[in-house]
């Protein structure tokens, strides 16, 4: 290797050694504040830290717990978010500081999200799993509650919290239970109820029908008796018409048979035909 390539490449490392010198001095100083409980002077240091480029992997972790307890809470579930996307950070625990930041915040949904995932990095993290139990608590999720408190006396049969944990799956069983029995007296009433609604309807539409009926039967019958009397009048109509026609022909036949016939022979005069009897 010629001196020119070794020098470039002495520079290089050279740089890259004061880059990361620079870097690990700003987070031990952050680190160093952080572990004196002065978490607001530990923050620009890992801020630094973490712009400079290439930071130890623990400064997403220690920047979001300053920021926690600073009480800035979005910019440390932010931080603790952001930490899980970078390489070789702890998965495992920028989630569950992550939900515990989101439980603190009052988003328990979201605090249940970030605990699943911290239990996928490790199924055994006791912590997670009691945390996500508390956070279904909160929502009232008793039957998912009762799993995770479960879960957890299996992971950790010692803790501390054993015995209040045992009585309180007891208290929820048995509201799980009262529940479940009030959401079927509900759901028998609700039936009930459809049903003597749907008695009241067809009632109604037997009602209705029946009025129907009734109504059609009267109009039919109004139809019939105002025909008949249509009838009835023209018939009569028919009669006096006919009564009058034969009035009239009885009259011309009278007519007919007079025994004078008067012929008229004009103005000037009448000639009259007059018929002697015939003598013996």
């Amino acid at each position: 290797m010629n001196k020119r390539i070794f020098s470039s490449f002495l520079i290089f490392f050279s740089m890259i050694f004061m880059a990361y010198a620079a870097n690990s001095a700003n987070y031990q100083k952050g680190l160093d504040f952080f572990s004196v409980n002065r978490p607001s002077e530990a923050i620009p240091y890992f801020q630094q830290a973490i712009l400079e480029g290439n930071p130890n992997p623990d400064v997403y972790n220690y920047l979001g717990l300053s920021y926690y307890q600073c009480g800035q809470l979005q910019k440390s579930l932010d931080t603790f978010v952001l930490g899980t996307q970078v390489a070789m950070t702890d998965k495992r625990v920028l989630y569950y500081n992550a939900g515990n930041t989101a439980f603190s915040m009052g988003l328990y949904d979201r605090a249940e999200e970030l605990y699943s995932y911290a239990l996928a990095a490790d199924p055994s993290f006791g912590g997670a799993v009691l945390n996500r139990a508390q956070a279904h608590m909160k929502q009232t999720d008793y039957d998912n509650a009762i799993t995770d408190y479960e879960r957890y006396l299996v992971l950790v049969p010692d803790s501390d919290q054993a015995e209040q944990i045992r009585l309180l799956l007891a208290a929820l069983r048995a509201e799980v239970q009262k529940q479940k029995a009030e959401e079927e007296r509900i759901a028998q009433e609700a039936e009930r109820l459809r049903i003597q609604q749907e008695a009241i309807e067809a009632e109604k539409a037997r009602i209705a029908q029946e009025k129907a009926a009734a109504e059609a039967a009267r109009k039919a019958e109004e139809e019939r008796i105002a025909a008949e009397a249509k009838a009835a009048e023209e018939a009569a109509k028919a009669a006096e018409a006919e009564r009058r026609r034969k009035l009239l022909e009885e009259i011309a036949a009278t007519l007919q048979e007079s025994e004078s016939i008067n012929v008229s022979a004009g103005s000037d005069g009448v000639i009259s035909y007059d018929y002697e009897e015939e003598l013996d």
